[in-house]
């Protein structure tokens, strides 16, 4: 370590500007922040200890460093620079607002060979300076009180995306997104970074896509956080889906998920089987984890074996055995599933068939005496039978093994604090009588009223607050056609027992209003 600098190199009272400091331009500021010097340091350690390395000169006692400086430099700042810079130091007074001016011009958009315009915080910075951004505590601050924010809101997911002028922030509430926030171009290099540092992500790479996983605390609740990041043209975006044990998810049972009473007879009989293929299908977000994670809470019994496999593990089933996927180790559904069958089963729990590989061993799993519950990403329940067809599965197999297919969706429950009514319109009363008609069971002859919510501070205004399933149930191994009704017609059961609006059922199965 250099020996400290005597009082009357550091003293800045007094101190006469030096000529490379003459002019009110910046012009050396500028220059010197885009140079050589500079770039020894991160960009933010600078910017925070309003410090601008400008030149070093030599002389008879070893080269002398000149850095701007508003005010005497600590210890810990001057030694920092001495080492870097091996040099002593002579520091040029200068106001803290023009050297930061100075280092914030010389990282201004630039323009690549390929015409696609990127900023400077798109550009590869050093690991200290991103991990300087991730530690701030305003920072830290911030990203804190958008996840405590999304998880009191009930959000399933929390959107931060990078836009031309900084972030956009936008929940997923009830099935919708939502924007909630928009940030400046100074928090978005920091935040995301933040993001990352807490997943153990790899905080320097931009340009691929990564998955990790943390766990928070909020308000004394314990919350998983899946994240997921993508470089997109502005910068990085980032989903964290927000997997919290309290929510509704996590405790449903098969009697509140609001299927009809109809169904779930149904449902329950199949679950209660010995053996045989389970199959809950429909998109993304539709509900299918819940409602296996329901029916296992019900088979999870002290006689009962339950083992699940999962990616990850989404809700914890007491009694139950619960492996999580780790593909970075090769741990995949298939090597897992073949695992837990040498550990003596009753039921298992495939979280998703992905491949031929997976889905054959599900289907063995079923011959040999166990039953098996997976999801498939199919629009209906038909479609699944032909999806696992597909994927190489023969027919005989599926006749001898699938006992059930459940296709669901999740609609918006109407707030139960602003709800209120109005009279039904024809093309409303026509859709219902349609529905009506062919599957008696959906409800009343007629359309009496329909319940929506006015909006209040309990639902965030939205007219909604929770969600209802609706299903439609297909037995492969019946003879009898089924009376139950398909999605559209247990959506106008819903819909007549006041639970939820035409408007959302048109808008979560895409039909459009007729007349």
């Amino acid at each position: 370590m250099t020996a400290p600098l005597p009082p009357s190199d550091t003293a800045v009272s007094n101190a006469p500007r030096t000529p490379a400091m003459a002019g009110d331009d910046g012009r050396v500021l500028r220059d010197a922040a885009s140079g050589e010097l500079a770039r020894r340091f991160p960009w933010r350690w600078l910017d925070e200890q309003a410090v601008l390395p400008l030149r070093i000169e030599s002389g008879a006692e070893g080269p002398t460093a000149w850095v701007a400086a508003d005010g005497a430099l600590s210890a810990l700042v001057q030694t920092a620079l001495e080492k870097r810079l091996a040099a002593r130091l002579r520091v040029v007074p200068t106001r803290a607002s023009d050297i930061r001016a100075a280092l914030l011009a010389a990282r201004t958009p630039e323009v690549t060979t390929d015409g696609e315009r990127i900023t400077a915080d798109d550009q590869l910075a050093s690991i200290d300076d991103l991990r300087a951004q991730a530690s701030r505590e305003p920072v830290v601050q911030l990203v804190h009180a958008m996840l405590a924010e999304a998880v009191r809101a009930g959000a399933s997911d929390l959107h931060v995306e990078s836009t031309a002028s900084g972030l956009r922030i936008r929940q997923r509430l009830d099935g919708v997104l939502r924007d909630v926030q928009t940030l400046g171009m100074e928090f978005r290099a920091a935040v995301i970074s933040r993001i990352k540092v807490m997943a153990s992500l790899d905080i320097a790479e931009r340009r691929l896509p990564q998955d990790g996983r943390t766990r928070v605390q909020v308000a004394g609740r314990e919350v998983d956080v899946r994240v997921a990041t993508l470089p997109a043209l502005h910068g990085e975006s980032v989903v964290l889906r927000l997997l919290d044990s309290t929510q509704s998810g996590a405790t449903e049972t098969l009697e509140s998920l609001g299927f009809s009473e109809a169904l779930l007879s149904r449902w329950r009989q199949l679950v209660h089987r010995p053996d045989g293929l389970l199959l809950a299908t429909g998109p993304t977000g539709s509900g299918k984890s819940t409602t296996l994670h329901a029916a296992l809470r019900e088979r999870s019994t002290a006689d009962v074996k339950v083992v699940t496999v999962e990616d990850p593990v989404e809700y914890r089933v007491e009694g139950a055995v619960q492996l999580p996927v780790n593909l970075r180790s090769g741990f995949g559904f298939a090597t897992a599933l073949r695992a837990m069958l040498r550990h003596d089963p009753d039921v298992i729990l495939v979280g998703e068939m992905r491949d031929v590989e997976t889905a054959e061993l599900a289907v063995r799993a079923a011959l040999t005496g166990h039953l098996v519950l997976s999801t498939l990403h199919t629009t209906d329940a038909a479609g699944a039978v032909q999806r696992l067809r597909d994927m190489g599965i023969a027919p005989y197999l599926l006749t001898g093994t699938l006992r059930g297919v459940l296709a669901q969706r999740l609609l918006r429950r109407v707030c139960a604090a602003c709800r209120t009514e109005r009279a039904p319109g024809l093309a409303e009363q026509s859709a219902y009588a349609a529905a009506q008609q062919r599957w008696p069971a959906v409800g009343p002859s007629t359309l009496s009223a329909i319940v929506f919510g006015t909006g209040c501070s309990a639902c965030s205004g939205t007219g909604f607050r929770g969600r209802v399933a609706i299903g439609e149930l297909l037995e492969p191994d019946v003879a009898t056609p089924s009376s139950l009704p398909d999605l559209s017609g247990d959506g106008w059961r819903a819909v007549a027992a006041g639970l939820t609006t035409p408007d959302e059922l048109y808008r979560v199965l895409t039909v459009e209003l007729v007349g």
